[in-house]
């Protein structure tokens, strides 16, 4: 097991890339900590891994909220003896030029994106530093390193955690704590269909999902737990700082 012995904490561990992240960790032998908004489908989340013979607790917190971050971090630091891995997945995408943005959509966006990362992180840093051992894994996309017509908002968040994550890698490599980010294409989440169904609104969401990228096949939430479980590990130990991008040759085009 890669993970054996070691706690993961997940944002946005409810469905999707995040859950897919959590059920792969914890099959690895981490005890895995998921946060997110909807205490449902984060219970359900959680009782399909330990189901599985899994170790797992979800806490409910909107990462875009200083006050229910803190006190989830608390609460996490109390029940775990540390935390080893830190996956800052939790995210949203709304579209919009930036003449068609209302204030609102941008600030939630961004918040969650971006601010979300700055407010999780700061939290578990300190143990990590104290040890000199940690990884974290920043969540971004392909729109943070390409244009993305009307969507002016997630591209920015996007774009904006890649060069964080550089920043942070660069800040904490004196304490031996690594800090990549990933950058997954068109993958196969309800937050796909919503994309595929702003831009192609008549067309059949499989067969579009597959048209975007070069393999054309969609990716999976478990393609992009595979590369986080990569970062993770040991075996990324001489790895910081970068930007992996997992698109099926998106932006190769």
């Amino acid at each position: 097991m890669r993970l054996e012995g070691k706690v993961a904490v997940v944002t946005g561990g409810t469905i999707g890339i995040g859950a897919a992240i959590g059920r792969l960790f914890a099959h690895e032998g981490a005890r895995v900590a998921l946060i997110g908004r909807d205490a449902v489908r984060g219970e359900e989340t959680c009782k399909s891994i330990r189901s599985d013979g899994g170790d797992c607790t979800f806490y409910v917190a909107d990462v875009s909220k200083a006050d229910q971050v803190a006190a989830v971090a608390m609460r996490i630091l109390k029940d775990y003896p540390r935390v080893d891995i830190l996956v800052n997945n939790a995210g949203i995408w709304r579209p919009g030029r930036v003449i068609d943005l209302d204030e609102e959509t941008w600030d939630s966006v961004l918040d969650t994106n971006l601010k979300g990362i700055f407010l999780v992180s700061r939290h578990f840093l300190p143990g990590m530093m104290q040890r000199k051992c940690g990884v974290i894994i920043n969540m971004a996309s392909v729109a943070g390193l390409v244009g993305a017509a009307d969507a002016s908002c997630y591209a920015a968040s996007k774009g904006g955690i890649v060069n964080l994550s550089r920043s942070m890698a660069l800040d904490f490599a004196p304490y031996n704590v690594r800090v990549n980010c990933l950058c997954p294409g068109m993958i196969d989440t309800a937050q796909g269909d919503s994309v595929v169904g702003h831009y192609k609104p008549d067309g059949n969401k499989a067969e579009e999902k597959r048209n975007w990228q070069p393999l054309h096949r969609v990716g999976t939430p478990e393609d992009v737990a595979q590369a986080a479980l990569y970062l993770a590990s040991d075996d990324a130990e001489f790895m910081t700082g970068s930007i992996h991008v997992l698109d099926g040759g998106l932006t190769a085009q």
